[in-house]
C-alpha cells in the first residue's frame, strides 16, 4: 500500500503557549545603529479605524491607486525619562552597574508617587551600555488610570554618546516623533486577549471525535509506540491567550491630533484620545487599553512614504 501522510492539526506559529510574566512586554532585541537616539517606544491601543491613501509600493498590483486601508489606533501621551542605568558585558551576559535619577522636583506629581527614582545624579564607572528608564504617563491618555509602567528604552550609538544623551534628556519627556518618522516599518510586541484554560479542540484545533465517543473533545493519542516521552508538540489543554507576541514589519502611518482621529461618540471600550494618537496599518496583538511596545523593524530597515486622503471618523459605539 502507497504510504500517506496528512499534516498536523493545528497552528504551530507561535511558541511557547504559557502566560506572559507581566501585562506588558519587554524588549529584549534590537537594530545596532551608529546614531545616538531612542530605538523604542510605547503606546495604548485605542481601537481600529479605516484610512483612503494612496498605494505608494512598488510591485503592488494597486500602484498609484486610493485604496482603503485597516489601521490601529494607538493613544500615544509622551514618555517620561525618569532615569538611565548602565550595564557592563560578562560572560553571562549584561550585568547592572549604576542607575541615575532625575531630580524629584523635575518629576511630574503623578509618576513620583508611583516609581521609584534612583537617587544618583552622574555615572561614575564605564560602562559598554546605557539604556533610559523610561514611564507611561496614563494620566494625558484617554485611560484616566493612575498606574504608570516603567521600563527600558535601549539607545543606539556608542557608550560615551549614550552617556551624554541620558545625562541631557533624564527628567524630560521623550516623544514618538524622537524615536521613528512617518513611512518607517516597527516591530509591535503585545501581549494577546488571555482566554484561560482551554482544552486541545480550541488550543490547538484538533479535529472533534463522532458523538458516541466517550471524550469526543479529548485527543486519540500522545505520541508514538517507542517514544518514551511526549513531545512538545502533542496537543494538550493549557493556557490559551496572554502570550508575548511580536507582529513584523508593521507600516507606521504617521502622528495624528486628537481632533483628526476621535471619533464622535469615541472608541468604543476606550474612550477619547487626549492628545496624539499614532497609526499602524493593520492589526496589532493584544485588547484596547492594552499597553504595546514598538521597535526599529530589524528584518526591513527602508521608508515607505505616506500620502493620507482622508481618515473615517465614523462613530463605533454600535458597532
Amino acid at each position: 500500500m502507497p504510504k500517506t501522510s496528512v499534516p498536523k492539526k493545528g497552528s504551530r506559529g507561535t511558541w511557547p503557549r504559557k502566560r506572559a510574566r507581566r501585562i506588558y512586554p519587554t524588549i529584549d532585541s534590537w537594530v545596532e545603529t551608529k546614531e545616538c537616539k531612542p530605538l523604542a517606544f510605547a503606546g495604548y491601543n485605542a481601537g481600529m479605524s479605516q484610512v483612503e491613501m494612496k498605494d505608494l509600493r512598488k510591485t503592488s498590483p494597486t500602484k498609484n491607486q486610493i485604496i482603503s486601508v485597516p489601521v490601529t489606533v494607538l493613544d500615544i501621551p509622551p514618555l517620561f525619562i525618569i532615569g538611565a542605568r548602565s550595564y557592563k558585558s560578562t560572560v553571562d551576559g549584561l550585568k547592572s552597574l549604576e542607575n541615575v535619577g532625575a531630580k524629584k522636583e523635575d518629576v511630574p506629581k503623578s509618576i513620583r508617587d508611583r516609581a521609584q527614582i534612583p537617587e544618583k545624579n552622574k555615572f561614575e564607572e564605564n560602562g559598554d551600555e546605557i539604556r533610559l528608564l523610561a514611564c507611561t504617563q496614563p494620566k494625558r491618555s484617554g485611560l484616566g488610570k493612575k498606574e504608570v509602567e516603567m521600563f527600558e528604552v535601549p539607545l543606539g550609538g556608542g557608550f560615551e554618546e549614550q552617556k551624554d544623551y541620558a545625562m541631557e534628556n533624564v527628567g524630560e519627556e521623550l516623544r514618538v516623533e524622537d524615536v521613528f518618522e512617518e513611512g518607517d516599518f516597527l516591530d509591535v510586541i503585545g501581549i494577546t486577549k488571555g482566554k484561560g484554560y482551554q482544552g486541545p479542540v480550541k488550543r490547538y484545533g484538533a479535529t472533534i471525535d463522532r458523538r458516541k465517543d466517550e471524550n469526543p473533545r479529548h485527543i486519540g493519542s500522545m505520541g508514538s509506540r517507542g517514544q518514551g516521552r511526549v513531545l512538545h508538540t502533542a496537543p494538550q489543554p493549557g493556557q490559551h491567550g496572554f502570550h508575548r507576541r511580536t507582529d513584523e514589519c508593521k507600516h507606521f502611518l504617521g502622528t495624528f491630533e486628537a481632533e483628526e482621529i476621535n471619533p464622535e461618540d469615541g472608541f468604543k471600550n476606550y474612550g477619547l484620545v487626549k492628545e496624539n494618537s499614532a497609526l499602524i496599518r493593520g492589526s496589532t496583538p493584544g485588547p484596547k487599553k492594552r499597553l504595546v511596545m514598538l521597535r526599529k523593524s530589524i528584518k526591513k530597515n527602508e521608508n515607505l512614504p505616506v500620502e493620507i486622503k482622508n481618515i473615517k471618523k465614523k462613530s463605533q459605539q454600535g458597532a
